[in-house]
């Protein structure tokens, strides 16, 4: 298994140990003294001693002990074990001098080795018979083998100094190297430097580690604690001190942390370091010891901890950590720089932001600084997480004298829970005054993209700044003007090391990728997920991820869409998200729908959701998705329902915000597959003739219109519809656009285009992995040429089979299309038989795509809306 450690880097020590052998041989006796740090292996160097003597000399073992240092003759009363003649010679040992002890252990035989551990703890009486006997080493075949606790820095006792004065041969053991350590844990490579570093080279650290499987487990945590529990409690108390003092650590430090002097601490941080267990006075495993610490005993070291750095004049942060960890306010003056420290790490560290401001909240007794306290904490515990936040909003709910400072994370919190806080807002402006411009854009920017517009006469910008244009970023990207939002969202952006409002930054990032600026927004998303992963801010890197997967569904990049959403809501629990849930939801909805996983579209659409988001955007988010995905599945009515409940929304909505949902295309395609194609077409060509909606939805706008339309026609509004989805890079609308033409083609009887076309539609799709064509379209692809446009007028399905596939078309179920046709339910079983057999489907989800244009036997490349 893993290799001893006394034969990793110790064949020089072995090779003295062997030479000093031979002299004892010979008669020449001799002193070896080992000597090391606390587990450099001066045990395990003793326990290669049998090996080496075999049957050349009689081997005597013992081993020395802080509480045995009492008991008379208590170390030669462990080497006379193994030499039970001479033992019962000697009886009863504790009537015998020690000079008759060291005769009769010298008497003849073989040569003798001494082997005593740690032979600084033997007891007095032990100490003198081995000095007799180092005494007489010049006629004697003796060798005595000593180890000691390398202390340089502390006296020996006379007796212990005496004894181990000029040794014949001195090793002293170190820690190994980075081979060394590689060959112990028989392994090369990154697996062995990192054993290294979190060893230090210390042979017992070593093997612990190799016993965890490399990995700083059970065994390695308990041979870091052995190794500062078995020198002594000065020991594990300056290591205790180090692990609670970090950074901050200095030998005066620890020694007044310890109530103890700066002489103590010296020598055991050397002896610390030569083990390996410290590198650069510095603990490796802190949080080894830390966690070995009573919760109590704890805390009043970190107390004391912090009395001490903030007597020194140390920086907040570093006061408060110890304060948070403590859990404690020891007096008026830790509220200060608990308040300091909040305001300096709530953008690099909310967790730490909280913790001092809610032990500051809990010491604070003065009513005015509790509010000031209690606002700072909602804004710190926001970026952790909006319902921790909710959950210490108590002292500031229902107060109409706040300042700016203490409203604006109020009206945060109020925009996540679906309100748009008008009233707070007005509020806070007839007391406070204008905000700051920034806050007053970036607000705006916010309220605007989550509920649509501003409340009622709440002025939010100023006058004469840059930032007064920033406010305007919805209108700006509403209006189309795609150099005026680039202006506008990059300024907003560009203030993210700033601590910019996460809503507004989402909100620029979607104005930049809506108005043509793909790769910017792109990077935007790169550098904030960047900023929220280092900064600890969980809100806003679920929002921006959320936002990443609105752009990956646009894109046709359903995969994406699907797994970056569904992070999103793993990040943040939907109670956390509040009314802003719609918006990873519905991406996940409508990818799931487009891959043909309706049953995992459907779970989605079960899932509660607030109340309050039916006001927002993001409820309209939600309705849409409800309605792309009942269109998928046949459901035509129920598509129908949520797809109106859209357009009523927008139809009143502010002109000024921007219509990135293709809502008048839904609706239309309802209504093309209900046989209202009149009214489809107006819809799409009142999308048509508006100036809001951007690229990709003016792109579906002519899909759909050309639906409305036939012959050449509908292939010139598709062939201008296409430039437009490759330019925005939508694949999924790219792939329905091309299938859309090569049935125009079809229709027209120009099969070789038709067949053309659908190939390049299929790969877009599988690209997507999207169901876009029906399946016998698929399954046709590499299995048979097209048919000819048949020359028959005769309708392809009988007047009886065409009403019943548009009732099932419209999601009646069997009997209800029995009642309303009056025929049996038998009879509407056998027309929908022959309908899926004559129009090739399985069943009637695809019942719509296939009704949409079926004016009479016009081939088999039919078009799914």
């Amino acid at each position: 298994m893993w290799g001893s450690p006394m034969l990793t880097e110790r064949t020089g020590e072995l090779a003295r140990l062997s030479e000093a052998l031979a002299d004892c041989e010979r008669g020449t006796g001799r002193v070896v003294l080992i000597g090391g740090g606390p587990a450099t292996g001066k045990t395990a160097l003793l326990d290669e001693l049998p090996g080496l003597v075999g049957d050349r000399a009689r081997l005597l073992r013992a081993v020395g002990s802080r509480a045995e240092r009492n008991l008379g003759l208590g170390v030669v009363t462990q080497l006379l074990d193994a030499e039970p003649c001479v033992r019962d010679r000697l009886a009863p040992l504790d009537s015998r001098t020690w000079e008759e002890v060291g005769e009769q252990l010298l008497a003849s035989g073989p040569p003798l080795v001494l082997a005593v551990d740690d032979v600084h703890f033997a007891d007095s009486a032990s100490q003198r018979v081995l000095l007799y006997l180092r005494r007489r080493l010049a006629s004697a075949r003796l060798l005595l083998v000593l180890t000691e606790w390398d202390r340089p820095h502390l006296a020996r006792e006379p007796l212990h100094a005496e004894l181990v004065r000029q040794p014949d041969h001195r090793i002293d053991l170190r820690p190994l190297s980075e081979a060394g350590a590689a060959q112990l844990i028989q392994d090369r490579g990154d697996r062995a430097a990192t054993a290294f570093a979190l060893t230090g080279g210390n042979p017992a650290l070593l093997t612990a580690l190799a016993e965890d499987g490399l990995g700083v487990g059970p065994r390695f945590r308990r041979a870091v604690l052995d190794c500062l529990t078995r020198w002594g409690p000065d020991f594990l108390a300056v290591a205790e001190a180090l692990a609670v003092l970090g950074d901050a650590a200095t030998p005066p430090l620890v020694a007044e942390l310890r109530s103890t002097s700066a002489p103590v601490v010296g020598p055991v941080l050397e002896a610390l370091e030569a083990a390996g267990l410290l590198r650069d006075q510095r603990l490796r495993h802190p949080d080894v010891v830390l966690e070995s610490l009573d919760s109590e005993d704890a805390a009043c070291l970190h107390t004391r901890a912090a009395e001490l750095l903030h007597r020194r004049g140390a920086p907040a942060v570093e006061v408060a950590r110890h304060l948070a960890a403590a859990g404690a306010v020891p007096g008026r003056w830790a509220l200060r720089p608990l308040r300091h420290a909040a305001e300096q790490s709530v953008v690099d560290d909310a967790e730490l932001a909280v913790r001092c401001l809610e032990l500051a909240l809990k010491a604070c007794e003065d009513e005015r600084e509790r509010v000031e306290l209690s606002a700072a904490l909602v804004r710190a515990a926001w970026r952790i997480n909006p319902a921790l936040a909710d959950r210490h909003l108590g002292p500031l709910a229902g107060r109409s004298d706040l300042g700016w400072r203490e409203a604006v994370p109020v009206v945060r919190l109020r925009f996540w829970q679906g309100d748009p806080a008008g009233e707070l807002l007005r509020a806070t402006r007839a007391r406070a005054g204008a905000p700051h411009p920034r806050a007053a854009a970036e607000l705006r920017i916010a309220t605007e993209w989550i509920h649509g517009g501003l409340a009622d006469h709440v002025p939010l910008a100023a006058d004469g700044t840059s930032w007064q244009r920033t406010a305007h970023l919805l209108e700006t990207w509403a209006s189309g003007a795609p150099s005026d939002a680039l202006r506008a969202a990059e300024h907003v952006l560009q203030s993210c090391a700033h601590d910019v409002l996460p809503e507004a930054a989402s909100a620029a990032v979607l104005a930049l990728d809506h108005t043509g600026h793909a790769d910017r927004a792109r990077h935007w998303c790169d550098v904030l997920t960047d900023q929220a992963r280092r900064q600890g801010a969980t809100t806003a890197r679920a929002l921006i991820t959320a936002v990443r997967a609105d752009m990956s569904w646009r894109r046709g990049d359903l995969i994406a869409a699907e797994t970056q959403a569904q992070e999103a809501m793993r990040l943040l629990h939907p109670q956390s998200w509040g009314v802003l849930v719609g918006l990873p939801l519905s991406t996940a909805i409508l990818a799931n729908s487009a891959l043909g996983r309706h049953d995992v579209a459907a779970d989605l659409l079960t899932r509660p959701v607030p109340e309050q988001m039916a006001a927002t955007t993001f409820g309209l988010h939600h309705l849409h998705a409800l309605g792309r995905h009942a269109l998928a599945t046949g459901r035509t009515l129920a598509a129908l329902d949520a797809v109106e409940r859209v357009a009523t929304r927008m139809r009143g909505a502010n002109a000024a915000m921007p219509t990135t949902l293709p809502w008048r295309s839904d609706l239309a395609q309802a209504y093309l597959l209900l046989g209202r194609r009149d009214e489809a077409r107006q819809l799409v060509t009142e999308q048509l003739a508006s100036a809001s909606g951007g690229v990709r939805v003016r792109a579906i706008a002519l899909r759909v219109l050309a639906a409305c339309s036939g012959g050449h026609q509908r292939v010139s509004l598709l062939g201008e519809a296409l430039p437009l989805l490759e330019r925005c890079g939508d694949r999924l609308e790219l792939a329905r656009a091309l299938a859309d033409l090569s049935q125009a083609h079809s229709e027209l009887g120009q099969l070789s285009n038709a067949r053309l076309v659908l190939r390049k539609a299929d790969q877009v799709a599988k690209a997507c992995q999207a169901e876009v064509l029906p399946h016998r379209v698929r399954d046709d692809l590499g299995t048979r040429p097209p048919r000819e446009v048949a020359s028959t007028t005769t309708p392809l399905l009988s007047e009886a089979e065409r009403k019943v596939a548009e009732l099932a078309a419209r999601g009646e179920t069997n009997r209800e299309i029995g009642r309303r046709l009056h025929i049996t339910v038998s009879t509407v079983e056998q027309h929908l038989t022959r309908v899926y057999r004559k129009l090739d489907v399985r069943n009637r989800t695809e019942l719509p795509a296939e009704l949409s244009h079926l004016d009479d036997d016009s081939g088999d490349l039919l078009q799914p809306l």
